[in-house]
């Protein structure tokens, strides 16, 4: 029942994507350009959304903490987020996106993002090893730290808990309908 579940709600999300435009490398880019901000004002308002609703999941007492996978923040993560950037702002999708731009008109694109995101992970996994030997995955080792103080098993840069999810969220979804439709003209 769980993959049943899984594979419905990605099927939705993928759906969602395609119909805000997120499959499209022709609007990332643009978004990514600050010509056309519609995509970036719609991730502001689900992330904001989002925050707000785990925010009354935890006042209710519905939201599972074990739920919540924390990421070592170092020196690797870093390198590799600078390295999807570049990648994300040259090709125009980020491997959420490809895959559901599979089912679309972008579908050459789209397969040749998700074998690069294969590639490149096969590659780190087999470097790891040397990379963690010379340091550079423990330089900057912040361990699992996190914005808000979720759980005490994790440390965090404020001390507001949830309720700096609920302040982040209706933050955003507020700065998502102050911001204008485009910062750079066409």
């Amino acid at each position: 029942m769980k993959i049943l579940l899984a594979i419905v709600l990605g099927a939705f999300f993928g759906y969602a994507l395609y119909k805000v435009g997120a499959t499209s490398p022709k609007k990332l880019l643009s978004m990514l350009r600050l010509e056309d901000l519609h995509l970036a004002k719609v991730i502001l308002f689900a992330i904001g959304f989002s925050s707000v609703l785990l925010y009354l999941a935890n006042l209710i007492g519905i939201f599972n903490l074990d739920h919540l996978s924390i990421k070592t923040m170092n020196t690797g993560v870093i390198l590799g987020g600078i390295i999807f950037g570049l990648g994300f702002g040259s090709v125009g999708t980020c491997p959420g996106t490809c895959v559901g731009a599979v089912s679309s008109d972008n579908i050459k694109k789209a397969i040749v993002t998700i074998l690069g995101g294969l590639i490149g992970a096969f590659v780190f996994s087999m470097s790891y090893a040397t990379l963690k030997s010379i340091g550079l995955i423990s330089s900057l080792d912040m361990g699992k730290l996190t914005l808000f103080n979720l759980s005490p098993e994790f440390p965090s840069l404020f001390n507001l808990g949830f309720t700096g999810l609920l302040i982040t969220g209706v933050l955003f979804m507020g700065g998502s309908l102050l911001l204008p439709s485009s910062i750079i003209k066409k």
